[in-house]
């Protein structure tokens, strides 16, 4: 029998593990890395003025974000930029949906559905937007995921001085079990 709260993984890519943060200029086309151990887009790795509270997946700008599996969209919110507070990035929005596992949090994007709305595995919930507001000669967008307890409504900041927030999960195992089920959208003839 599967595992009820396996994910599909959320890009029409392969994702690989990787600890290289450079990853991103050997990977071949229809490939991405999944940042593991010291990773700057790990999950826990320690930065500036916070720790991270997701997974960075790189990818272009515009790419489908897929639903990880079934759930109800519990929140469409700010989460980059000046509407989030945050001003040296750019305004993005994230899609938090309820389901098996908990709350995912599908950040750094423009969402393509509302509160309320129930979602299938596979679904396109969102497109990935360019996040960084300079080009520095690393990857500029990315789909941010962030797993959260249930009932969780916000993506609360874990800041270096503090202790992770309670709903924080790590979602890095739910992706390694997804990198082995990539799901390709229909194409259209």
């Amino acid at each position: 029998m599967s595992n009820p709260t396996a994910w599909l993984c959320p890009l029409e890519l392969e994702l690989r593990p990787t600890a290289d943060a450079e990853s991103f200029r050997s990977m071949p086309p229809g490939v991405t890395g999944l940042p593991i151990g010291s990773h700057p887009g790990a999950f826990g790795v320690v930065r500036r003025n916070h720790i991270h509270e997701g997974v960075d997946l790189y990818t272009e700008e515009g790419c489908p974000v897929l639903a990880v599996e079934e759930g109800l969209v519990v929140g469409v919110m700010p989460f980059t930029g000046p509407g989030a507070g945050l001003p040296w990035w750019r305004d993005t929005k994230a899609v938090l949906v309820e389901g098996r596992s908990g709350v995912v949090a599908y950040g750094e994007v423009s969402p393509l559905v509302s509160c309320g709305d129930r979602v299938q595995p596979g679904e396109v919930v969102a497109r990935v937007v360019r996040v960084l507001r300079q080009d520095k000669g690393r990857p500029t967008s990315m789909l941010h995921i962030e797993l959260h307890e249930p009932g969780a409504r916000q993506c609360p900041a874990w800041l270096s001085s503090d202790t992770r927030p309670h709903t924080l999960r790590d979602p890095t195992p739910y992706l390694l079990e997804a990198s082995h089920r990539l799901y390709r959208l229909p194409r259209k003839s």
